[in-house]
């Protein structure tokens, strides 16, 4: 029998070809409204610009050409969280399906003494050896510890709900961080626009922290996560950092040695009582505060000793104890400009403390604490602090009556 006279063609022969330009034709063109309705609409959906007026009009498209697409929101009552390498680490979706990653890794604790140290991690803190480049591997040591993170319910102070994360086994070389994930998008997808996402706030509700070793190099979520449960440190060692997003009503934070950072990029609200305050056993050697210290209803901060004992770096994209002399004038001139003195505590907004509440310092104020706010004369008279090793005006808080020096 003779082959089919078709037998060979390419099956391409008859595929379609965009233009010489490469595009595909216009789609509006194909479509049922005129040029008048479809500017109409766009101007529409610019002045009300919430999503759901969007999402029912269709424009982007929702689902567009997606395969098995299920038109309807899948609501997530409750976070959900998926342990990875080993309980080093775990995967949360929260409700509202931001995507987080929280993990422990390894932090390098040891003390710049000289000029050489620092560079890339010392031996120890009298040679100036690089010993993340030559004494020891040049990959970083594996954290130790694991973390369990479990879903917890809605309460008063988290309506959305959260997690509760428990370490153990963690060292001072141990540093515990929740970093945002991106959402995937699955193939087939890509043109279909994620109404979804317009509600995701990128932040994480926390209702607990426990570190059952009592023993942790930092804690960090300072731009991915809320505190609104407890946060528990019960060792004597040294804990570098503890940073957040905001510490919420209900929080409370223990750490029994000494805390060389905390940092709050929004503001700090304790209003439930004394159980929900901030205890440090030794010094807080630096807080910043990115809005105010709102102090009600017995809610206090209580920092065992100093405050400003050690001057800090900046971490992360926090302010350090230098955060005066960051911005020194211009001039046209090279000269030497003398530094701003450094600060024990930055404070961006005011404070405000209440009838029972205080911010009380067992013993001694090394360096400025530094108020952009205001501090009525109530909330000043509640600030307690023993005495002042600051030499220079203006003191270390000035407030109503003048500066605070003992």
């Amino acid at each position: 029998m003779s082959d089919s006279r078709t037998k060979g063609r390419r099956s391409s022969s008859r595929a379609y070809r965009p233009a010489l330009d490469g595009k595909l034709e216009d789609r509006v063109l194909l479509s049922t409204q005129t040029l008048h309705q479809y500017l109409e609409t766009n101007l529409a959906l610019l002045a009300k610009q919430k999503a759901s007026v969007a999402f029912h009009v269709n424009v982007p498209p929702f689902a567009l050409n997606a395969p098995r697409w299920n038109r309807h929101f899948r609501v997530i009552h409750a976070a959900a969280v998926q342990t990875i390498r080993g309980g080093q680490a775990a995967n949360v979706v929260a409700v509202d399906g931001s995507h987080f990653r929280i993990q422990l890794g390894y932090e390098s604790n040891t003390v710049a003494t000289s000029a050489g140290d620092g560079a890339a991690g010392t031996y120890t803190a009298s040679t100036p050896e690089p010993a993340l480049a030559t004494a020891q591997p040049t990959e970083l040591p594996q954290p130790i510890g694991t973390l369990r993170v479990y879903a917890m319910p809605p309460t008063t102070a988290m309506p959305n709900g959260g997690v509760g994360i428990i370490v153990d086994g963690s060292t001072p070389n141990t540093e515990l961080t929740i970093n945002p994930l991106p959402t995937p998008i699955r193939k087939g997808y890509a043109h279909s626009y994620a109404y979804g996402q317009s509600g995701v706030t990128h932040t994480l509700n926390i209702g607990q922290i426990t570190v059952n070793s009592g023993s942790i190099g930092a804690i960090e979520g300072f731009h991915t996560a809320n505190l609104s449960g407890s946060l528990i440190v019960n060792g004597t060692a040294t804990v570098d950092r503890i940073a957040f997003n905001a510490i919420n009503p209900g929080a409370s934070i223990f750490v029994g040695g000494t805390l060389n950072t905390l940092d709050v990029l929004q503001g700090i609200t304790l209003n439930t009582g004394p159980a929900s305050s901030i205890e440090i056993g030794r010094d807080l050697n630096l807080l910043n505060v990115g809005q105010n210290i709102n102090l009600s209803n017995g809610s206090q901060i209580l920092i065992g000793r100093d405050t400003g004992a050690v001057l800090q770096p900046a971490k992360g994209t926090g302010t350090g104890s230098n955060v005066l002399s960051i911005n020194l004038p211009a001039t046209t001139t090279q000269v030497a400009v003398a530094p701003e003195e450094a600060v024990s505590a930055y404070i961006q907004g005011n404070i405000i403390i209440g009838p029972g509440s205080a911010f009380v310092v067992g013993r001694n104020v090394d360096q400025t604490i530094y108020v952009i706010g205001n501090i009525d004369s109530a909330s000043f008279s509640r600030i307690v602090i023993p005495h002042s090793n600051v030499l220079t005006p203006p003191g270390p808080i000035t407030g109503p009556s003048g500066p605070i020096t003992s």
